[in-house]
């Protein structure tokens, strides 16, 4: 057992700090004077505060603290039934560092029962101890002693399963305060990573358990409650919180989303006011956090006697870490790109026996350096690629791979058209413009995507959208180096998307959905998605993956099979975007060749975390293109159509099953219906949606409040 002889300083007295608490004699109190307002009690909630009156550590060990609970109208509120009390302190290691170690927790009822730690004071204040002196505490098999000297920290947890009289649930709060028993202010800290960079992807911290997203026992939305529960000699079985965050992050089913893979996106590289040990992590001290992401290539080549700490002797962690973000932040801002003008010219072109109506596209492209000055010469781009596609407003049209015998439609393609720029020739047009001719020209070869741009008959006057993304290469002394080099660092330039018509260059018609600061919050600035660092979720990526796109996935082609799901599982972006982040896709959980079998890390409820405001209109999603669906592998299969708001509810929603199905499809919506021949200009579907009603009952006002937008 531990003695006052162990300790490195006698025990404080307890202290209060702040206001004073009120206490109890359990006896009527008396009439109050004239003019004094008496106190008013909460009888509902939303949220609830914890403010700590008085903290400390009596001279015979006694743990303990008074608070005041109140609601979020500043209310307070009594009749409280359970807390958990914890009791931890940060020491200052010798390799460096700190180490936040803990001494247990007590769950504390206000009941008459003996051992009742928890007294309700009856006007909205609550005291609260541990029983356990921590002279008597025995931490033997934890490594570690208690220390008078470092600074302690109490948390009361109070948990919302239990509930409070009239009030009900409410979330946990789990709100800490550190102190020195001496009384002096608090200046060794562990203020590593803020709060606000975990909820810029989870949104709320409660729902981001590595193994469930529904609501948890977690329900603390505070990092600083994580790392006072996980720590050493407590909840750390399966790691302290600095370790079990590196090993969820890196974990194999996160690797697709390429802020799992910046430090950066959660660490700073330098000290800020509110994170004073920002930069801690620099240092290297702490060898089991590195162990969680590099056990595997690295730890075994160490051997057992691996020293604890791997920065300073052995490795530069900023070099390993931090200079490589740096460096691909260099190189996708080194340039930036603007589309000065689009011609669009008619032409006639012939494929497969079928003559269509396409366009010829003349493109300038404006180029500026990192400081914004036109270059004077063309850069030696490793690529510079224009995604074109056509009609705007019903989210864009595909061309099939292939046209069977009667205009029967063959094999869908995956893509829109797409021209590679820097094979091309260039013609400098003025200061940092250069002009590029997209010819009209079906290419002969229809699996191949570097073709002219189909107009379908009677939608001449609808928009275009072309794309620009381009790729460079750079050495570490941020230098522009030619395609190829070796060893060069390689990476996206900021893609633009403009729109256009047959006239030129036009205001924005597909209306924004989502914005790219959005998708960054979580994947980060560098790459949103997929497709070699791609960064335009915001409009690019629909070009592509539009409702005509009726190819599988390349799990679902490798297996030679169609998923059972035909709308669930199309690559058409609404549809794609919110079954892949719901995690309802069949190819995520394929077992031979799945590559996205993981969770999204938030709230899926929270449609607010990657809709921008005003974006989620059926009325809107009524007006866009069929989705065009096949039931069988085969290349002959019969082509079926469902209608846009029906496709993309159901994305989310499919867990509602036949019952919703058959509401949808009683208020007008199609699910693979047949394909009319009629609705085919050569190898375009052109058929509209106006069968649905969704939006008569579901309003915009409706679906914001039920979507949290």
């Amino acid at each position: 057992m531990m003695n006052l002889k162990q300790l490195k300083a006698p025990l404080a007295v307890f202290m209060a700090f702040g206001i004073a608490a009120c206490g109890s004699d359990g006896k009527d109190g008396s009439d109050g004077s004239d003019g004094v307002t008496p106190p008013v009690f909460a009888t509902t909630a939303e949220t609830l505060n914890l403010e700590y009156l008085t903290y400390g550590i009596d001279e015979q060990g006694v743990r303990a603290a008074t608070f005041r609970l109140t609601n979020e109208k500043d209310q307070l509120v009594k009749g409280l039934g359970s807390v958990r009390f914890l009791h931890s302190q940060l020491a200052t290691l010798e390799k460096g560092g700190t180490q936040r170690q803990g001494f247990g927790y007590v769950t504390c009822s206000a009941n008459n029962e003996a051992g009742a730690c928890l007294t309700d004071n009856e006007d909205g204040t609550y005291t609260v101890f541990n029983p356990t002196s921590i002279l008597d505490l025995d931490t033997s098999a934890k490594g570690y002693e208690f220390d008078s000297e470092v600074p302690q920290r109490f948390m009361v947890r109070v948990q919302s399963y239990g509930g409070l009289p009239v009030i009900g649930s409410v979330q946990d709060i789990m709100p800490e305060i550190d102190f020195m028993l001496s009384g002096e202010a608090v200046t060794t800290t562990r203020k590593i990573v803020s709060t606000d960079s975990c909820l810029a992807c989870h949104t709320d911290i409660s729902y981001a358990r590595y193994d469930s997203y529904d609501r948890s026992p977690h329900y603390a939305n505070d990092l600083n409650a994580c790392a006072s529960c996980h720590a050493t000699g407590e909840k750390d079985g399966k790691g302290t919180i600095n370790e079990r965050a590196h090993r969820w992050h890196f974990d194999s089913y996160l690797t697709n989303v390429e802020s799992t893979k910046n430090c950066l996106s959660c660490h700073e590289s330098e000290n800020t006011a509110e994170l004073p040990n920002a930069s801690d992590w620099l240092a290297g001290n702490d060898a089991k956090a590195c162990a969680t992401c590099h056990s595997g290539d690295y730890a075994p080549s160490h051997g057992i006697d691996m020293p604890m700490t791997c920065g300073g002797v052995c490795h530069d962690v900023a070099e390993i870490h931090v200079a490589p973000v740096e460096a691909l932040a260099t190189a996708r801002d080194m340039f930036s790109i603007e589309v000065i003008s689009v011609e669009a010219t008619p032409v006639t072109s012939t494929r497969g026996g079928h003559d269509y109506n396409t366009a010829e596209i003349a493109l300038v492209l404006e180029i500026r350096d990192s400081a914004g000055t036109p270059v004077t010469e063309m850069p030696d781009f490793k690529a510079l690629r224009a995604t074109l596609a056509w009609d705007a407003s019903t989210n864009y049209k595909m061309l099939t791979m292939e046209t069977l015998v009667g205009g029967k439609l063959g094999r869908m393609a995956d893509h829109s058209v797409n021209a590679k720029l820097n094979e091309m020739e260039v013609v400098p047009v003025g200061a940092g413009q250069y002009a590029f001719v997209i010819s009209g020209a079906l290419n002969p070869d229809p699996t191949k995507n570097d073709t002219g741009l189909i107009i379908p008959t009677g939608t001449e006057i609808a928009k275009g959208a072309v794309s620009i993304e381009s790729t460079i290469m750079i050495n570490k002394a941020g230098e522009l180096q030619p395609s190829g080099t070796d060893g060069a660092i390689q990476n996206r330039l900021r893609s633009v998307t403009s729109f256009f018509d047959m006239q030129g260059l036009a205001d924005t018609q597909r209306r924004q959905v989502v914005s790219n600061e959005l998708c960054a919050a979580c994947h980060g600035d560098m790459a949103y998605g997929m497709h070699s660092r791609r960064n335009d979720l915001e409009q690019q990526c629909s070009t592509c993956h539009n409702p005509n796109i009726a190819i599988w996935d390349k799990t679902f082609n490798a297996a030679k099979t169609a998923p059972d799901d035909t709308v669930l599982n199309h690559l058409g972006w609404s549809v794609y975007v919110h079954a892949l982040h719901a995690g309802d896709r069949e190819e995520q959980n394929l077992e031979d060749g799945a590559i996205r079998d993981w969770k999204y890390p938030a709230n899926i409820k929270d449609c607010a975390a990657c809709h921008v405001s005003g974006s989620v209109k059926l009325d809107d999603i009524q007006k866009s293109g069929m989705f065009v669906t096949r039931d069988a592998y085969s290349e002959d299969a019969e082509f079926t159509l469902t209608s846009p708001a029906a496709a993309t509810c159901w994305s989310c929603h499919s867990g509602g099953g036949e019952p919703l199905k058959s509401h949808m499809i009683s208020n007008g919506a199609l699910f693979n219906a047949p394909l009319d021949g009629a609705d085919i200009e050569g190898d375009i579907v052109v058929q509209q949606n106006n069968l649905e009603s969704c939006s008569v009952c579901h309003s915009e006002a409706k679906l914001a409040e039920s979507h949290k937008l």
